[in-house]
């Protein structure tokens, strides 16, 4: 089905004309919450500080990408169009930058599977862990770096002949009007989209299936009776649940693109005004992810809350408390500090 209404939402300045707008808040959103992690992470909270870090990063990137270095403008589900930001403008080609738009998705996701694994080593293994086991999780972790900058490459590296690339997408979009396919910068990424399409679910597949299972697998260790003791228990909870919020929260973000993109890819669907709000939606999902951090974890809002009152601290209204960190119980006025791993 080819669908082309005319409309100011299928045009190629729909999306940088609200995306280039939207980079002028993230930057500062970003910046402040990796100044946050960074600084006014707590030492009961330095077992995931880096993790927390390299995933604010992975996240902040993509957005920025999206928003302000490569606003995709794609014929979905031709795979073929261009890109409007920065790269263009210093002559990156289009073909890297959609390498570039997918590989950075398989990294947003990588560093969710990575915080998941490193939570799972800490609350399930705990000091069980050996040093061929810590070997072995380093090239875990390694190889599905590597795994998201290649599992796109086999494309990347062989585009068809792009007068042929352009009859094709002709061929399959009639409703598309020339001039379009005529901007200087335009590109076919694949005429064979059967393969793209199966590449890119793989690399879903791969990486969400694996951030499931230590997801259940942590969720199965909590709710059985394995915690050393209830007021251990409560904190990994707790600490866990804000994790799943600050995650799930920006995932969902990310979720429905991706099944509009397959959806596109399986049924043969073309709708321009869908394809501008989907494959660009996915800008704010880093920005979701920064509020959320800096909401859910006790000490992060703590310290907003210190530098919007300038300098004035929440006094503690009761002692005898469990902050919802999961990361310190205070008992009797006296402070016992447990660590999360």
């Amino acid at each position: 089905m080819c669908i082309w209404r005319n409309s100011s939402y299928e045009s190629e300045d729909f999306a940088p004309s609200i995306l280039h707008k939207l980079a002028i808040i993230e930057l500062p959103v970003h910046t402040l919450a990796a100044y946050i992690v960074l600084f006014k992470t707590p030492s009961r909270m330095s077992s995931v500080k880096g993790m927390m870090l390299l995933m604010h990063f992975c996240g902040a990137y993509l957005d920025l990408f999206i928003s302000a270095l490569s606003t995709q403008y794609f014929l979905l589900p031709a795979a073929a169009g261009h890109s409007q930001g920065l790269y263009t403008y210093f002559g990156i080609p289009v073909k890297w930058q959609a390498y570039l738009y997918i590989s950075g998705l398989c990294l947003a996701g990588t560093s969710v599977l990575s915080f998941f694994e490193n939570r799972f080593t800490a609350v399930v293994r705990g000091k069980r862990s050996s040093l061929l086991h810590e070997k072995r999780r380093l090239w875990y972790i390694v190889g599905n770096y590597i795994f998201a900058f290649v599992c796109i490459l086999p494309i990347t590296f062989t585009p068809p002949e792009q007068s042929v690339g352009k009859a094709y997408v002709r061929d399959i979009l009639p409703c598309v009007p020339q001039e379009i396919l005529d901007h200087p910068d335009f590109f076919v990424y694949a005429t064979d989209v059967t393969l793209l399409s199966s590449i890119i679910s793989f690399a879903a597949v791969t990486i969400c299936g694996q951030c499931i299972y230590f997801f259940v697998r942590i969720i199965l260790y909590l709710s059985s009776k394995k915690a050393k003791s209830q007021k251990t228990y409560n904190l990994q909870l707790h600490f866990f649940i804000a994790l799943s919020i600050q995650i799930f929260t920006p995932v969902a973000l990310i979720i429905g693109p991706i099944c509009y993109i397959v959806f596109a890819f399986v049924a043969s669907h073309f709708d321009q005004a869908l394809n501008n709000i989907f494959l660009n939606i996915i800008a704010i999902h880093g920005l979701m992810s920064g509020i959320v951090m800096l909401s859910v974890h006790t000490p992060y809002r703590e310290a907003i809350l210190k530098m919007i009152c300038c300098g004035h601290t929440p006094k503690e209204s009761n002692k005898n408390s469990v902050h919802t960190d999961g990361t310190i119980v205070v008992l009797s006025g006296h402070r016992r500090s447990i660590l999360i791993s």
